[in-house]
């Protein structure tokens, strides 16, 4: 017969202590007075029954009891730790729950790559145009780290194309691309990843969304309401150290979130979550966001990231002036939207708050530019004509890209049609903001690595050296 219990790693006397009883133990032949001996190797420890044995198996209210309770537990699993006892034929081998086992290796994985300098592998899910990737391996840059987009995943081949162009750096030749429904891709085995960034989409999430989809909730979505769900799947199969998840700010009461925090806890991650403003990270976007940041638990309390470490790593312009093209006053873009003036004021007469976003210039933000800007919709941000009344136009790729604080010539270097590159920029993040993000997780990461092992920036260690540092 085997038995497997799952005891936790508790203090007794200052001293940390594994305790196993009940009948269980003798239906495995550890029965009161059995001698057994006790061996701690390769993160285990192994009991087993023999007459040789130093230690004997105690008894209480009629029941076998083990009890090691000794400092040499404490070496291999700090107090709190989850374990598996599993009990067979006079053996009992003890070692982390499955969830322990992969946060100790995703640790060790990340701390092996900074202490070589070998970029971290990265998964970029929901890849968009690049935008979130871009920026956040930017960051990771400039705190010293090295990356490579180890997989990207994206639906629409238009903006993969893109990104492969604006991007080319952030590929190698070992780079896997996923041009298909992340919900419908099946892993049987993959490799860790060290970063996975996760721009969730908000079709259902935002408040247009729902009210255009007519949904109590964003779960309701036939789409996009369950892609949380598959997130957190791609989460369990890479085994990132760290995920960084952006959405619409509506996520963070949402039950999505309640479920993705529950099970993130679970598998040992520590979680941090902020709406952040584009303006106060250097863009010209008043565009918030909700960012979570899910860092293994070792790494995070080691690291110590917070969001309110987070430093602004752009100046903004003053106006949007400064970033507006030099357009012929009698370009053709210019012309009068009648339809939306009507819109406008049809809307003004039902009593609803739709207004259009009419800016000339002197303006220090610009509200958010949606995916759909190009279809010229009524609450789009428009730019007035300077000396003719009525007559207005839609911001060109490039403003838009520097609205959104993106370096110059980026979008130009997509080289996707003026419609696509509208679309790219709108669902994109807002790129000074996840630049700061990525210089703060990658510094966290670096802390984090220099604490839990002291060698980690002048040579790699081996495994037990590794797991002996992160048991401690």
């Amino acid at each position: 017969m085997t038995t497997i219990l799952a005891p936790t790693v508790k203090l007794n006397r200052g001293t940390p202590r594994i305790w196993l009883e009940g009948q269980r133990l003798a239906r495995g032949n550890f029965t009161p007075a059995t001698t057994y001996t006790v061996t701690y190797k390769d993160g285990q420890v192994i009991l087993k029954a023999t007459k040789e044995g130093n230690r004997k198996v105690s008894s209480r209210q009629n029941k076998p009891v083990i009890d090691l309770n000794n400092k040499e537990v404490g070496k291999w699993f700090p107090v709190g730790t989850k374990l598996k006892a599993v009990i067979r034929r006079g053996r009992i081998v003890i070692s982390r729950l499955a969830n322990e086992l992969k946060a100790l290796k995703r640790d060790r994985d990340l701390i092996r790559k900074l202490a070589s300098g070998e970029p971290l592998d990265v998964v970029s899910m929901f890849h968009g145009g690049g935008v979130m990737a871009r920026s956040l391996a930017d960051g990771f840059h400039m705190a010293g780290v090295p990356t490579r987009l180890m997989l990207a995943a994206e639906i629409d081949g238009r903006y993969m194309d893109a990104s492969l162009r604006a991007n080319a750096d952030l590929f190698d030749d070992r780079s896997v691309l996923i041009n298909a429904p992340v919900q419908d891709v099946d892993f049987d085995k993959v490799p860790t990843c060290n970063v996975l960034e996760i721009g969730l989409p908000c079709t259902g999430m935002s408040k247009a969304g729902r009210s255009k989809g007519k949904l109590s909730c964003a779960e309701e979505h036939s789409i996009a309401g369950a892609l949380f769900f598959t997130a957190l799947e791609w989460v369990k199969k890479f085994q990132p150290a760290v995920s960084i998840w952006e959405c619409t700010t509506e996520l963070l009461n949402s039950p999505s979130l309640a479920v993705i925090r529950s099970v993130l806890l679970g598998w040992k991650y520590d979680l941090f979550e902020a709406s952040l403003n584009g303006c106060k990270f250097g863009a010209l976007e008043n565009r918030n966001r909700a960012v979570i940041v899910a860092m293994s638990t070792d790494l995070a309390e080691a690291g110590a990231f917070d969001f309110a470490n987070l430093k602004p790593l752009r100046v903004k312009e003053a106006t949007i002036s400064e970033v507006l093209e030099d357009i012929s006053e009698d370009d053709d873009r210019w012309t009068i939207h009648t339809y939306l003036e009507k819109k406008e004021a049809e809307d003004i007469a039902a009593g609803k708050g739709f207004r259009r976003q009419l800016y000339d210039g002197t303006e220090d933000h610009i509200n958010t530019i949606t995916r759909q800007y190009a279809k010229i919709r009524s609450t789009d941000p428009h730019i007035k004509h300077p000396n003719k009344p009525r007559y207005t136009r839609l911001l060109t790729t490039k403003e838009h890209a520097a609205m959104k604080g993106l370096p110059k010539g980026w979008i130009e270097s997509c080289d996707a049609a003026e419609s696509v590159a509208h679309e790219i920029l709108g669902q994109s993040v807002v790129y000074p903001k996840f630049l700061s993000v990525g210089e703060a997780v990658a510094t966290s990461l670096k802390v984090a690595a220099e604490r839990l092992l002291p060698m980690a920036g002048t040579a790699a260690a081996n495994d037990e050296e590794i797991h002996m540092a992160l048991a401690v």
